[in-house]
């Protein structure tokens, strides 16, 4: 029998359980070559290409674009144009999912096809995403017939048969029944979902708690067209903020940490994760030792990060780790926020925008550009002393510019 290869839910990284295909670069019946990439795949943080096992045709898609599968679910199949279907179909069916690599290049490969095939598991015949609506909806997946191949449920069937029973259910309210069509159900991606149990873990298992600083950023502002003409680039504040966090983290090695059990792990370098808001959800790029880089340097690589975080161009390691978080949205004009930690990093800075406020210097009365800065510490590594005094040394380097 001519080798059959299976194409499988990659998985990239520990807590990685899931991944939903974005698009399928190839088609049914189109010819692939070993270590090609042939389909897109979202994870919790980013998009990443799937490279081809195996040199040949791609016979089978499995599961279709917008389709969430387990690590190491059979997704494709790629074979010779000589391979029977009917050999094809007793691959399918006798697949047994393998221990996944975690080389994203690795698509396991199952064993050949056997004459004997063992019954189809049951969870093979539903898709996880018709899995997850059925239970949504409410629908005994033992009374939906699939429409799939060999059977297989999915989201649409599942649909379908909630919409039937709709139909022969008792009349409503017809002002319920409108309003029930108003509502719009959109599913959370992979990104999206991994966020939301991310951030619940964080708010409930990390003791948080705030700090709030206020800086002059008149000085700054100054500072930063000076910069902006000095370097015959365009530097902002953000940058400038970059800088001086990155000087003060170093300063405060408490600060610059993460939780590691019953460990603390203390950088000697400041890797700050920039968080960006992108479409799909929050990304947090990493600017890597950037208590060694120079603003102008800052400003370039940072541009570059946000730009691609942006576009989900992003690769793996330039979004994990980190030392400590920064979060700005002064350019939405929000004024105060509290940030939530980004474990297993012990600190996250909240930035707001600058406004005009009064200030007293020297007993006479001025308008000063302030800005509100919010450090949420984790009380288990932080006390409050230590983060009051990484505030007021990031406050001095960013009312006295010359030294950033």
């Amino acid at each position: 029998m001519a080798a059959i290869s299976a194409i499988t839910m990659p998985k990239w990284g520990i807590e990685m359980t899931e991944g939903t295909i974005t698009s399928w670069r190839v088609g049914e019946g189109g010819r692939v070559e070993r270590g090609a990439e042939i389909l897109d795949v979202e994870t919790e943080k980013i998009v990443n290409a799937v490279e081809a096992p195996a040199g040949g045709v791609l016979r089978r898609i499995l599961a279709g674009d917008g389709e969430t599968q387990a690590v190491g679910a059979l997704i494709g199949v790629i074979a010779e144009e000589q391979t029977s279907d009917a050999d094809i179909t007793r691959f399918i069916e006798s697949f047994v999912a393998a221990v996944v690599s975690f080389d994203p290049g690795a698509a396991q490969a199952a064993p050949a096809a056997i004459d004997d095939p063992p019954a189809a598991p049951e969870e093979g015949r539903v898709s996880p995403i018709a899995r997850r609506v059925a239970e949504r909806l409410g629908v005994d997946l033992a009374k939906v017939t699939g429409t799939g191949r060999n059977g297989r449920i999915s989201k649409e069937d599942v649909e379908t048969f909630a919409q039937q029973m709709l139909g022969a259910a008792p009349a409503v309210n017809s002002a319920a029944a409108a309003s029930s069509a108003a509502v719009r159900r959109v599913r959370m991606s992979a990104r999206r979902g991994t966020i939301a149990r991310r951030l619940l873990e964080s708010k409930q298992s990390i003791p948080h708690f705030r700090l709030e600083m206020d800086v002059d950023f008149g000085p700054l502002l100054q500072h930063k067209r000076a910069q902006s003409e000095a370097a015959g680039a365009r530097i902002t504040v953000n940058d400038l903020l970059l800088r001086g966090v990155a000087l003060a983290l170093v300063q405060h090695p408490m600060v610059n940490a993460q939780l590691e059990g019953d460990e603390i792990l203390q950088f000697e370098n400041a890797d700050i994760a920039i968080a960006v808001a992108a479409e799909a959800g929050l990304v947090t790029p990493i600017l890597r030792r950037a208590n060694q880089k120079s603003v102008a340097a800052i400003a370039e690589e940072s541009r570059d990060l946000i730009d691609r975080a942006r576009r989900g161009s992003l690769l793996r390691e330039e979004i994990s780790g980190g030392s400590f978080t920064v979060s700005n949205l002064g350019m939405h004009g929000v004024t105060r926020f509290d940030a939530i930690i980004n474990a297993p990093q012990v600190a996250i800075l909240a930035v707001g925008a600058a406004s005009q406020r009064p200030v007293v210097r020297a007993g006479v009365l001025a308008v000063a550009e302030v800005v509100t800065l919010t450090l949420s510490a984790d009380h288990r590594v932080i006390d409050g002393a230590v983060g009051a005094a990484f505030l007021s040394t990031l406050r001095g380097l960013l009312e006295k510019p010359a030294a950033l």
